[in-house]
């Protein structure tokens, strides 16, 4: 099905209340658009204001190897 979207005059765009209670949009959801290259919308994906957490969770991973080795010798940098 084919939605019409209006954009205000602050370049707001009002998506109808069908397409919100669809996808499940809420107040404070982010929404990102990919244009493509006939300037049609490809891809609209949504996600919520949380979900920067699951997006960087384990992203350093290793990186410092062991947690408590790690702090060991930070902790010795100090005294000297």
């Amino acid at each position: 099905m084919i939605y019409e979207l209006t954009i205000s005059s602050q370049g707001q765009i009002v998506i109808p209340s069908a397409v919100r209670k669809h996808l499940g949009i809420k107040p404070g959801n982010k929404i990102k658009m990919r244009i493509g290259k006939q300037c049609r919308v490809s891809t609209v994906t949504m996600e919520s204001p949380t979900s920067w957490v699951a997006r960087v969770n384990g992203i350093a991973k290793g990186i410092y190897g062991k947690g408590e080795r790690y702090i060991e010798n930070e902790r010795k940098t100090w005294e000297s």
